[in-house]
């Protein structure tokens, strides 16, 4: 007996045979794709059912997830206009110190310490944990929890990236997420204009160095010049009144005097060392004259004075200067990166029909395992 007369023998009284298997499914065991079809159709209603489930678990999902926007910004060094204060405080203390005051090396100088202090993971460390949006959003994170919410948004919520040579705008790159664009976009401005501010001071505060130790050499030489001259002088006063009273003591009223042969002898004036032969009235009219007179002094002694005239008034001088430009500001560039509300709700709605689809076939095959 063939194998299909036998089954048709064993099937139950009151049933035609096949009647219970899946309609899809033939004697051979092979998938009838229309039959298949038929199925699904029959049961659209359960296929529909889990779809609908899915993808309202999906939209709710979607329509309350926490949302992360990125702001971004790309900066290059500044233009003169924007440092021109600057210039013209380095270019005072030019004139004076000899050093080159080329403003485009000084551009890029203010701008590489722009971009080294504004990737500085310590100062984004110190910039965020005191924003009043990091405040609010670990208020209620235990210290550690905390500090691994800081270090993430550290990472990936605040991020510097140098010019890549493969894109075509070769500028630095900074960009801030966070839950809603004027929050992240608020966060990127404050930053930049901090770490400005600082490059400003930190830049300031070695000029006025070097500034003040430029005056102070300038005035100990001047002050050296002062006293040699006037040790001079105080040596010369010594010396001539030393000699006035020899002259005093030797009874000599002036500089001339009978030689041996009775003849009118002059005594040189440049002899130091019988200086008070030159006689009292000479020695007196000397003294008050250098005394009264007052101290020539070498051109370098004026020279250092018009240096410092220069160089003082830089002291008090406040500069102002903005040490980047924005090739495209924070507010042409907002993006949102989740959640994907439109994508969330597709998958929702592919899900629910695969897991519909999923479901019929899995009812059936247990079905027709059961039967057996």
């Amino acid at each position: 007996m063939s194998e299909i007369s036998q089954k048709t023998l064993n099937a139950p009284s009151g049933h035609a045979p096949h009647e219970d298997w899946p309609r899809y499914a033939n004697p051979n065991n092979e998938i009838d794709l229309f039959e298949l079809l038929l199925r699904l159709w029959d049961k659209k209603g359960l296929i529909l059912m889990v779809t609908l489930v899915t993808t309202l678990i999906a939209g709710i999902y979607a329509f309350t997830a926490k949302e992360q926007w990125t702001v971004k910004a790309y900066v290059s060094p500044p233009q003169m206009a924007q440092i021109e204060d600057y210039l013209t405080l380095r270019r005072a203390f030019s004139r004076v110190s000899g050093i080159n005051a080329d403003p485009q090396a000084i551009a890029n100088h203010l701008f590489s310490r722009f971009t080294d202090m504004v990737s500085s993971p310590t100062e984004k460390l110190s910039y965020l944990s005191e924003t009043a949006y990091v405040k609010q959003q670990t208020e209620s994170m235990e210290p550690h929890a905390k500090r691994l919410w800081l270090t993430e948004m550290t990472d990936k919520g605040l991020v510097t990236s140098p010019p890549d040579e493969r894109k075509t705008l070769p500028y630095f790159m900074l960009s801030v997420s966070a839950d809603n664009p004027q929050t992240a976009l608020a966060l990127l401005t404050d930053y930049v204009e901090r770490i400005n501010q600082q490059v400003i001071a930190q830049d300031d505060a070695e000029f006025q160095n070097n500034l003040q130790a430029m005056i102070l050499a300038r005035q100990k030489e001047q002050q050296d010049i002062d006293f040699s001259l006037q040790a001079d002088r105080a040596n010369q006063l010594a010396n001539l009144t030393r000699s006035r009273s020899t002259a005093q003591r030797a009874g000599i009223k002036d500089y001339y005097a009978n030689s041996a042969s009775n003849g009118a002898t002059k005594i040189e004036l440049a002899n130091s060392v019988h200086k008070y032969m030159l006689g009292e009235n000479f020695l007196s009219a000397e003294i008050n004259s250098l005394m009264e007179s007052p101290i020539v002094y070498p051109v370098r002694y004026h020279d250092i004075s018009r240096e410092l005239s220069l160089l003082a008034p830089l002291l008090q001088q406040q500069v102002t200067a903005q040490v980047y430009r924005y090739q495209l500001t924070p507010g042409e560039h907002m993006k949102k990166d989740r959640p994907k509300k439109a994508l969330i709700l597709v998958l929702g709605v592919l899900l629910g029909g695969m897991l519909g689809i999923s479901t019929v076939m899995v009812g059936d095959s247990i079905a027709r395992y059961r039967r057996g």
